[in-house]
């Protein structure tokens, strides 16, 4: 039988009540936790058990509680469209989120909403756990599983957020397991010496000689390297400043000699606000990303790849590869050889911007000298 309960963090009645497993459930019924309310609420509680031990479709179950949200409220329920949800969810949170995340929203939710067809003008309610596993599968049969559970993991904050509008009263995506990854598979590596200097050969005069020493001595990643403004760059006091797009984490880096000494041979113009790379800051990362893979592979470091759309030849529509070296490896490299060199490892991490509740409560503060110290044993390229 359903019964109430009052969470001392909610201000609604939640409906305690078993579905058809016998399994114990807990839902909000979205109605004020009021003495006076009791009985509406434990009408709703009523109806959801009764909703679950019938086995009602989907549908069925939208009339049944979207009549009683109209008797209760005098609100109609809502049943909104995959299209306008998804559309309306990105809208609201473009202002919300960085650059990066609202592009993979909107990847996630352009590439379901393709896979749905027709299906994604019906009602967002329709959309069930099986159409997720089988999005999921889509996904995992023409790209890397990585990609895949990205991509799952994205369609669990879409469908949550449809839960907490009151759009729906069961996220789809819940117990929907992620694609067990290859074993034995590549493994991203940080370069050698003698990579390194293969690769500054071959981008000799180019910007990309500039960007591969700044992702070395700095351990910053491409997008932020490539939207980096000379006044973030403080000579006077050798450090540079800047916000990483991906955590929005201010990162102070000391210039360390052998990045100072190229940093004086490039062309500074009049103004402050003008890019260290320009040609680099008017492209996106997945072109810079993709313009530096043909590099490696001109180098030898990695399979050369087509830009037409062919499947099984290494086209855009083939099964993403994940390459040994790509830009990021200059991270793993700088991590590399400064753990090597014996420095600590709070002092690589505040370096490289990576988060750590662990290494944060045991260090509060990482001098300016002790982090220039640890970039001056990265070797001269």
């Amino acid at each position: 039988m359903a019964s109430l309960w009052k969470h001392p963090q909610s201000k609604f009645w939640v409906a305690c009540y078993t579905d058809h497993n016998g399994r114990q459930r807990k839902a909000s019924t979205k109605i004020e936790a009021l003495e006076k309310n009791r009985k509406r609420a434990m009408r709703v509680a009523d109806e959801m058990e009764t909703a679950h031990k019938r086995r009602m479709t989907t549908s069925q179950v939208v009339k049944l509680c979207g009549g009683l949200v109209k008797e209760l409220t005098g609100e109609d329920f809502s049943t909104l469209s995959v299209r306008e949800f998804l559309d309306g969810y990105l809208a609201r949170r473009k202002r919300e989120v960085s650059k990066a995340t609202m592009a993979a929203y909107k990847g996630t939710a352009e590439r379901f909403k393709k896979w749905l067809g027709d299906r994604a003008d019906a009602e967002l309610f329709r959309v069930e756990k099986r159409d997720v596993i089988a999005f999921r599968n889509h996904l995992g049969d023409s790209l890397h599983p990585t990609t895949a559970n990205h991509a799952l993991k994205l369609l669990r904050v879409f469908f949550k957020a449809a839960k907490v509008e009151g759009l729906l009263f069961e996220n789809p995506c819940d117990d929907v397991a992620i694609l067990r990854k290859e074993s034995g598979g590549t493994t991203r590596r940080g370069f050698t010496l003698e990579e390194l200097r293969i690769v500054l050969g071959e981008v000799k005069g180019t910007e990309w000689a500039s960007l591969v020493r700044f992702g070395l001595y700095t351990g910053q990643r491409l997008g932020d390297l490539a939207a980096l403004r000379w006044s973030q760059v403080d000579l006077e006091n050798e450090e540079i400043r800047l916000i990483t797009g991906k955590t929005r984490r201010v990162v102070i880096v000391p210039i360390c000699k052998p990045l100072m000494a190229h940093i004086e041979t490039l062309p500074a113009g009049d103004e402050a606000t003008a890019f260290l790379h320009p040609k680099a800051a008017e492209l996106g990362v997945s072109h810079l990303s993709r313009e530096f893979g043909e590099v490696l592979a001109r180098c030898g470091f990695r399979p050369a790849t087509t830009h037409d759309k062919a499947e099984g030849k290494g086209g855009r529509a083939a099964r993403r590869v994940l390459n040994e070296l790509s830009f990021h490896s200059l991270r793993h490299s700088a991590v590399s050889m400064m753990k090597n060199a014996g420095i600590s490892p709070a002092i690589v991490q505040d370096l490289i911007g990576h988060e750590s509740a662990e290494v944060s409560a045991h260090y509060t503060h990482i001098e300016a000298e002790a982090k220039r110290k640890a970039l001056e044993t990265l070797p001269v390229i």
